[in-house]
């Protein structure tokens, strides 16, 4: 139905790792800038780190993932992983066994 050429592929990719980068760096400033010597009201950094938060608050706004159902689903996923393996039957065709008569 969606079919992505390799170009879009790509222009994602690299828009994701953009989207990403962004994230880390406004978090990452925000939490090392938090304890900086204010210097009143028009401090340069306090106005970096609003922007920044302003910016997280905005890539977190198209999510509205709650975490409530997610969390049992996800815990039995990861509980159910390693025993699908030893559901499977394994049979003569699966072990490549030729069968003569």
């Amino acid at each position: 139905m969606f079919k992505m050429t390799g170009s879009k592929r790509i222009a994602a990719g690299i828009m994701g790792l953009m989207m990403l980068f962004v994230v880390l760096f406004s978090a990452s400033f925000v939490a090392l800038e938090s304890v900086h010597d204010c210097t009143g009201e028009e401090c340069p950094i306090c106005a970096c780190i609003n922007q920044c938060e302003n910016t997280l608050r905005q890539v977190g706004g198209g999510m509205d993932l709650q975490p409530d159902p997610v969390l049992p689903v996800f815990l039995t996923l990861i509980a159910v992983f390693p025993v699908v393996d030893s559901l499977t039957a394994e049979t003569l065709v699966s072990r490549k066994i030729r069968l003569n008569n």
